[in-house]
């Protein structure tokens, strides 16, 4: 059978990985000077709560070469799908890692996105696989899918992302005063954007990112989207009772932030993943 690899940025429920025989290789969290793997020994409540304490702020970094080695050194073939190479050295460190092993038996795809953005290509390239589908034609198809694949988010903070050095202090002073909520798009070349700047109460900016959902919705054929959130249960029940309001033929699902994107999104981020047809 196949393999289907990917990393612990995905966000995919860990039920779902062992429903469809995902394999998740863990990213690392750096916190108060020790080291944890993403999805094993660490959750997001331990990130607030250091920081809180402390005033330290997480980091994280890309499985070494080693690490995907272990994954890749198997007989048969493996599709490898990647956080997107702009945001992350996850990608290049897989690429040397097939370089050092010379297996040619592996696809490693970029997926030029984060978080459930590329999660959920990732689910349906194991449905593929199950399938029946084959490794030439799973690759095309991810590909395919890759291209059509959409995601943005709001974050309540700037203060995390600005510690990780993603945002300046000019950005940083004038967001918090004005009291502004970033808006986030996944762009088509892999890398992260500001949409909108929405200023005012967090429920302001919850309606942004469902009118902006909902224009996407009027012009594309929207079959699935995946509503990814930290703690925002009843944000996200209202987004899906609007949404299916007036689109019932949506498929709505939940998945949760892992530790990767909320130590630079920091608490409460929200957004929406999905493909167009």
């Amino acid at each position: 059978m196949i393999r289907i690899l990917t990393d612990s940025t995905a966000d995919i429920p860990k039920d779902l990985c062992e429903k469809y025989q995902i394999e998740t290789i863990p990213m690392y969290i750096q916190l108060n000077g020790k080291v944890y793997k993403d999805g094993e020994d660490i959750h997001p409540e331990m990130l607030f709560k250091a920081v809180e304490a402390t005033g330290q702020y997480p980091t994280t970094s890309a499985p070494p070469p080693g690490d995907f080695m272990q994954y890749f050194n198997h007989d048969g073939k493996s599709i490898y799908i990647s956080i997107s190479s702009k945001l992350s050295t996850t990608y290049r460190n897989a690429q040397l890692a097939i370089k050092e092993t010379n297996n040619s038996s592996v696809d490693i795809i970029d997926s030029l996105s984060i978080s459930m953005g590329y999660g959920q290509v990732v689910l349906e390239a194991a449905k593929w696989r199950n399938e029946g589908m084959s490794f030439e034609e799973l690759g095309v198809r991810i590909r395919e899918r890759i291209n059509k694949t959409r995601g943005f988010l709001i974050l309540d903070t700037l203060d995390y992302i600005y510690h990780g050095g993603r945002c300046s202090a000019i950005e940083h002073f004038f967001s918090s005063i004005l009291k502004i909520n970033p808006f986030l798009e996944m762009k088509s070349n892999g890398t992260l954007g500001v949409l909108k700047k929405v200023r005012g109460s967090r429920k302001k900016a919850i309606n942004a990112l469902l009118e902006h959902f909902l224009e996407q919705a009027s012009i594309y054929t929207i079959p699935k989207a995946y509503i990814t959130h930290l703690d925002c249960d009843l944000e996200a029940q209202y987004l899906k009772n609007e949404i299916s309001a007036t689109h019932p033929n949506i498929e709505l699902r939940e998945a949760e932030v892992g530790c990767v994107l909320a130590t630079h999104s920091g608490p409460k981020p929200i957004g929406i993943a999905y493909y167009i047809k």
